[in-house]
């Protein structure tokens, strides 16, 4: 059985320092559960996150070549590429393949610190959008009405922390395409970085 997401839920958001991506665990193959413990919440680079929802095999493939594709650009620039830079370069490979008709099932968020927090939401055909938050996948739409309800202007790291994980199981408890825990990330001045299980608890509990 060849394994594919069918659906998932992953978040973006801004917070006073840096953006937070979030996403669940679970991977989907139509109405199995093929994994419990998938990655869907990436560093492109040192600065850069993204999430992945859609077909495991084109996901895998485009993050992959977006690291390459970053790391060769950070080489012979010999600087680093910015999120918007990042985003464009993803938003033109989908596009091509639109127009080829060899169309990515995918949909994404980016996240990273250049001079600044950006947040960005890329759908299949390379469309993009900047925003303060954004949700993708099949469960989305649960935890969208969680952070409509709840999110703020220049959260701290815990405030946003909570939120991403409250509005993540908020799908859980909904979607059956979503579940297994949570992953978080935070992208900073200090760069890329994923939270441990404990370093959520410890957030969340306080």
């Amino acid at each position: 059985m060849a394994a594919k997401e069918t659906g998932t839920t992953t978040i973006g958001l801004i917070y006073k320092d840096g953006v937070i991506l979030a996403a669940d665990r679970r991977m989907s193959a139509d109405h199995i559960v093929a994994h419990k413990n998938a990655e869907k919440v990436l560093p492109l680079s040192e600065k850069i996150g993204i999430t992945t929802a859609g077909l495991v095999a084109d996901l895998q493939t485009l993050v992959k070549v977006m690291q390459a594709e970053i790391q060769l650009h950070n080489i012979r620039a010999g600087e680093e590429m910015t999120t918007r830079a990042a985003v464009g370069l993803l938003s033109s490979i989908l596009f091509n393949n639109r127009l080829s008709l060899n169309i990515f099932y995918t949909e994404f968020i980016v996240g990273g610190y250049d001079t600044k927090q950006e947040l960005y939401a890329v759908d299949e055909v390379g469309s993009y959008t900047l925003d303060k938050y954004t949700v993708t996948g099949s469960g989305g739409v649960f935890a969208l009405g969680v952070l409509e309800a709840e999110y703020k202007d220049n959260m701290t790291l815990e405030e946003a922390v909570k939120l991403a994980n409250k509005a993540v199981k908020a799908s859980i408890a909904r979607d059956v395409y979503t579940g297994e825990g949570v992953d978080i990330a935070v992208i900073d001045k200090k760069g890329y970085r994923k939270l441990t299980d404990e370093e959520i608890n410890k957030i969340v509990s306080q």
